[in-house]
């Protein structure tokens, strides 16, 4: 598939590629080294299709370098700055996916993927052909997942294989999110702008609006992307004391996953339906990789994760942040 190299920060300059079908979104700030990562398992495991970053501004210089590399290879895109009276946790990342939505063509699959995400086995044109024709089957369909699971959210989820479709749904009667939308997803770029789509400023509101226009989100069978774990994290682009507390209990740091080759990729691809699909499941962490055997099990995705006074103390320092930059 031909590939057209854009750097720009202004949305009209970007030109669109029109002979891409599954498009892989890459979400970038300030963690070149899990870039480096994520980037090097595309190139393994999906080489074939073409590769947008969108970069939320990185002032980090490693990352900016790498920035610079991966323009032989892939676009780069930055949004334009903001004029810093945002307060997002999530920093850019729905301005981006409104981003990402407006530079691709009709024609195109969107797959997002965050920086602290990898590819974790081989993505082929015929697997990129069956989720085009999921998508053709019914003007209903809206969003795929292709991650796999979390098993911290085991006990929470509600996982049904539908034999006819070859795929699982999560209906999640307690959770704002997951049913209808999640951030990580593949969807049709003509679809998402006939139904008039539009990136709200939160999961939530995007699973809402997903409830409203679509079927519920479908959980691809073989997903292909993981989230890694332990990762370290930002919030709103800055690091609060929280974060860095939470991040040394749980020993964060970068974690590369092992690829899935050979034998273990058959055994994934072949297993029964009935074996969902969680991470701690069917991935290991890379033996050579130094402290994780200090990764305990379920794998922690994030620094907050299960303590209440750390996110309570994170949303003090933010609110405080915030009164500050009010005054």
């Amino acid at each position: 598939m031909a590939r057209t190299v854009v750097i720009s920060t202004q949305p009209a300059l970007i030109c669109a590629v029109t002979d891409a079908m599954l498009h892989f979104v890459v979400f970038s700030f300030n963690r070149g080294d899990f870039l480096a990562n994520c980037l090097a398992s595309l190139k393994r495991c999906a080489p074939d299709f073409p590769v947008l970053i969108i970069d939320d501004n990185s002032t980090d210089p490693g990352t900016i370098n790498l920035l610079a590399e991966a323009n032989s290879h892939c676009r780069v895109v930055q949004p334009p700055l903001s004029d810093g009276k945002s307060h997002s946790k999530h920093g850019g990342l729905y301005g981006n996916l409104q981003l990402a939505l407006d530079t691709l063509s009709d024609e195109d699959l969107i797959c997002t993927v965050q920086d602290d995400m990898q590819l974790i086995r081989t993505v082929t044109t015929a697997e990129a052909s069956a989720l085009e024709e999921w998508f053709a089957a019914s003007a209903q369909r809206g969003f795929v997942h292709h991650a796999f699971m979390k098993g911290s959210e085991r006990r929470r989820n509600n996982i049904d294989y539908h034999e006819p479709e070859q795929v699982y749904y999560n209906i999640r009667p307690d959770s704002s999110v997951g049913s209808w939308y999640s951030d990580i997803f593949i969807a049709s770029v003509g679809r998402l702008r006939t139904s008039n789509w539009k990136f709200g400023s939160r999961e939530s509101l995007n699973e809402q609006q997903a409830k409203h226009l679509f079927k519920p989100m479908a959980y691809w069978q073989n997903p292909f992307v993981a989230w890694l774990p332990a990762a370290p994290t930002w919030r709103g682009k800055r690091r609060t004391l929280a974060l860095r507390l939470g991040e040394k209990k749980h020993h964060c740091g970068l974690y590369p996953l092992q690829i899935l080759q050979g034998k273990a990729e058959q055994d994934f691809l072949q297993r029964s339906p009935d074996e969902q699909p969680y991470a701690e499941t069917y991935l290991h962490i890379c033996e050579d990789v130094a402290g994780r055997l200090n990764v305990k099990t379920p794998w922690v995705y994030h620094p907050l994760q299960g303590s209440r006074w750390l996110k309570w103390l994170n949303s003090l320092e933010l609110k405080l942040r915030k009164i500050t930059a009010v005054d």
